[in-house]
């Protein structure tokens, strides 16, 4: 049995995962650029809590073509059978969902399934969807990346990923997920916006490290990168670990008070002296 449990995953597994971010920090990132984005975006304090989670479950959303992540492991056989149907038609892993092709195919999936919970039949009155069919795509996606978060930063287990679901029925019932946008000349869906720039935080992230990503799958397997080689980093490394996690709790915390009203200027100095008096 413990020859089993060592060879679930191959040596050469190891060593993708060991070149790409660890899923905390794919979290944080998708956390923090939703928070950073957040007053661009007029997001109101209401939505704030909905959409910074949602962005960082969905910061780790790439990695459900692996069966040994975060993602894939919140519910258990039913995500690792989905990991690898997922890896096995986007070509492996960090391929096809680390690609411009991914987001795109990620983002439609979520905005579909808001359009289809936004068709169902509400509550006389208070304009609260009723329970239905119509809730099932979105509450699927929703209990997912929120399930992945909170794994991804180690709360919870099971415990957390019933806390994934019982926040992703608050979401759709709030109908917060559906809340619009804008994006220039459109009006989009938080959580269509959440999960492409949780999508795009973790690509890029991967970006910094050994690794890259195929971002123009399948048209192209040449792997880019955002930073010159000397400067990319291994994974769960001194760098990753005393450097990039420190700076986005950081850069989360202050994108955060910022979006809560709290504004961020520099204080000014004083250039001149106070006069003398005649």
């Amino acid at each position: 049995m413990a020859r089993l449990v060592r060879n679930r995953i191959s040596s050469s597994d190891f060593r993708e995962l060991d070149r790409t971010m660890m899923g905390r920090d794919h979290a944080l990132s998708g956390a923090f650029v939703f928070a950073a984005l957040a007053s661009t975006l007029h997001v109101n304090d209401a939505h704030l809590a909905a959409g910074v989670a949602l962005c960082a479950g969905a910061g780790v959303l790439p990695d459900i073509d692996h069966q040994d992540t975060s993602i894939s492991s919140s519910f258990g056989f039913l995500t690792e059978g989905f990991s690898r149907l997922v890896a096995l038609l986007s070509g492996g892993h960090r391929h096809g969902t680390h690609s411009l092709v991914g987001i795109a195919v990620f983002t439609a999936g979520s905005y579909y399934a808001g359009l289809y919970q936004l068709s169902g039949p509400k509550v006389n009155g208070l304009g609260h969807p009723v329970f239905s069919w119509h809730l099932v795509p979105a509450l699927l996606f929703m209990s997912l990346i929120y399930s992945a978060a909170l794994r991804a930063v180690h709360v919870g287990g099971h415990h957390g990923d019933l806390l994934g679901i019982g926040a992703a029925i608050v979401t759709a019932y709030t109908g917060a997920d559906l809340t619009k946008l804008p994006v220039g000349s459109w009006h989009v869906p938080m959580l269509a916006i959440a999960v492409a720039l949780g999508c795009a935080a973790h690509i890029a992230g991967d970006e910094l490290t050994h690794g890259g990503c195929p971002i123009f799958w399948p048209v192209s397997m040449h792997e880019f990168h955002l930073l010159p080689r000397p400067l990319q980093f291994t994974t769960a490394k001194l760098c990753e670990t005393w450097i990039v996690f420190p700076l986005l709790v950081a850069g989360l915390g202050l994108a955060v008070w910022h979006d809560m009203g709290h504004p961020l200027a520099l204080p000014s100095s004083t250039t001149g002296h106070s006069a003398s008096p005649s």
